[in-house]
């Protein structure tokens, strides 16, 4: 039951895994985060990796199909999150948005996911002040 709610989410169109991935292995938080960052329409490709998550609106051109989280790129929208299930942890470690409303939606949608128990944390803060409004909003998420 549990692998066929996997193989429902990750359809190998817009949401997949690296090839090192083995489906069986995939922690439930990994599922959940991509499932909820799917519901952020412009986010059009998400991949599972063994310990993150990148979701962006567009791929690289180098065959590997790797989600651009490029925070020097102003035509990007996506995010890509590090995963400890060791520890509990859920850590932002690229977040970038060309438009207006997009980043709010995906630190919604991560949050959403997370399980209570897990910390969200924000480990470089280089936003000049948008994580102190989502930390506002979503008091959960540390600002180190």
């Amino acid at each position: 039951m549990e692998n066929q709610s996997q193989q429902s989410i990750i359809d190998g169109d817009r949401v997949f895994k690296a090839a090192n991935v083995k489906i069986k292995a995939i922690h439930p938080v990994f599922l959940g985060l991509a499932e909820s960052l799917s519901n952020v329409t412009l986010l059009r490709f998400i991949k599972i990796y063994n310990d993150r998550l990148c979701a962006s609106n567009l791929l690289s051109t180098d065959g590997k199909k790797e989600p651009l989280v490029e925070t020097s790129r102003t035509d990007l929208i996506g995010v890509e999150i590090l995963i400890d299930p060791a520890f509990k942890t859920v850590q932002f470690f690229s977040i970038v948005s060309c438009k207006q409303g997009n980043g709010r939606k995906i630190v919604a949608a991560v949050v959403a996911a997370t399980p209570a128990d897990w910390s969200l944390a924000v480990v470089m803060d280089w936003s000049g002040g948008f994580w102190e409004k989502m930390r506002e909003e979503y008091p959960r998420i540390m600002i180190f």
